[in-house]
């Protein structure tokens, strides 16, 4: 019996992406969970774009081998209260070779959330009804 780590019935994709502030607003942390593929590294994108649509803070990530990332971001200019708006993009190759692969948009309100009281984050992919009820 062969047991797989990796899921090649479904295609790359992001499965969750979720975004915390910090207390002092400046920071952003941010989990990322894409598909398990075997021998596919994807690119991950995230901006943040100010509530005028100008660009604030962005990370690349270029070909990711991990299935579950976890990275923060720093904000240049936090306007505690006011709501931003996410872009993450998943990607392959690079230059003339780059193929999107999926694109997720939220809005986030830069005001900090607990998450060890289980408040809920920002993002998507998650019940965040269903996780403030879990133990």
């Amino acid at each position: 019996m062969e047991i797989s780590l990796f899921q090649e019935d479904e295609p790359l994709q992001f499965e969750r992406i979720i975004l915390y502030p910090y207390p002092d607003l400046k920071r952003i942390w941010t989990r990322i969970w894409v598909t398990a593929k075997q021998d596919q590294v994807p690119n991950i994108d995230i901006r943040i774009l100010n509530p005028d649509s100008s660009e604030d803070s962005s990370i690349f990530l270029l070909a990711q081998t991990d299935q579950k990332i976890d990275r923060t971001i720093h904000m240049r200019d936090p306007v505690p209260g006011a709501i931003y708006h996410v872009i993450a993009e998943l990607s392959t190759g690079m230059g003339d070779d780059l193929e999107s692969l999926d694109r997720r948009e939220f809005d986030m309100i830069l005001e900090f959330r607990n998450p060890e009281e289980k408040q809920p984050g920002f993002g998507f992919g998650v019940n965040w009804d269903e996780y403030q009820r879990s133990v």
